[in-house]
């Protein structure tokens, strides 16, 4: 698998000093500026584009001209995805909340909400089917899309090989979760073998406080046991499907999470990197 990284001071200098041979782009570059333009400072220093981050279009938001923008905005990125290099464009699966992943929303749990977001993503689906892209849902807990099973019943609902997911296993643990981390990593993994395109590498903690407080925490230093769901991801992710160490907030905290990554990597038997 290929490693990408995201995050803090500089997504392309992350990259160059960590070995990882891929970063994200944001869909406005590309569909504004071309593939050309929105690609020549990765390819200027030899990385490639492991993610079209197109999170601000969300099918269930209220801000209908906001949406229609994004939504204009990933249309014109599709045909022009498989000229960057990177055949999958991520977006949020669906939130009833304007916030897109800062807050939940009481109506983003039931069937109804898997039906709009169906009928919302659908016609951006089938562009994409049409032009050998992928769309790929965000997972997130307080959103529509918030256990493996729904999002199945999304992609029975859109019945397009072209949507996928992005395998974010911490964006789907709930407060149980954090104290079974490995239970949770397994039913996951295998739940969703075979229906992700790329993966998101993050930590979780819990923080002490009153009410539940489950916070991003460096890499290494919380729950997830990335050697464990390595095994898993070694097996299913695609040859050459991305793992992104994403959310780094401090050049230190990338070092680290890079040994971190080493070893988990080392113990799971799997190759992570290279170019």
């Amino acid at each position: 698998m290929k490693l990408g990284i995201s995050g803090k001071p500089d997504s392309i200098q992350l990259a160059k000093a960590h070995g990882a041979s891929g970063v994200p782009i944001l869909v406005n570059a590309l569909a504004n500026e071309g593939a050309k333009a929105a690609t020549i400072a990765l390819r200027d220093v030899g990385l490639e584009v492991c993610q079209i981050s197109a999170f601000g279009f969300n099918p269930l938001s209220p801000e209908r001209a906001k949406q229609e923008e994004q939504r204009r905005l990933v249309k014109k990125a599709i045909p022009l995805a498989p000229e960057t290099g990177c055949p999958t464009i991520v977006v949020n699966g669906g939130n009833y909340d304007p916030s897109g992943f800062l807050c939940g929303h009481p109506n983003n749990f039931g069937e109804q909400a898997l039906d709009d977001a169906a009928r919302g993503l659908a016609p951006l689906v089938k562009l994409a089917e049409s032009h050998g892209v992928q769309i790929a849902v965000e997972p997130f807990i307080q959103c529509a899309v918030n256990t493996p099973e729904r999002f199945l019943k999304l992609k029975e609902k859109i019945g397009s090989p072209a949507l996928t997911l992005n395998l974010d296993i911490c964006n789907f643990f709930t407060y149980e979760d954090m104290w079974k981390p490995a239970e949770a990593v397994e039913r996951i993994c295998k739940a969703l073998a075979g229906q992700y395109s790329f993966v998101h590498c993050k930590d979780l903690t819990v923080s002490k406080g009153v009410h539940i407080h489950i916070d991003e925490a460096p890499l290494g230093t919380g729950v997830v046991d990335w050697s464990l769901a390595l095994r898993h991801i070694g097996r299913d992710l695609p040859a050459d499907g991305w793992f992104i160490y994403e959310h780094i907030k401090a050049a230190k905290d990338a070092r680290a999470g890079m040994q971190y990554l080493g070893r988990a990597a080392e113990k799971a038997g799997v190759r992570l990197g290279g170019k």
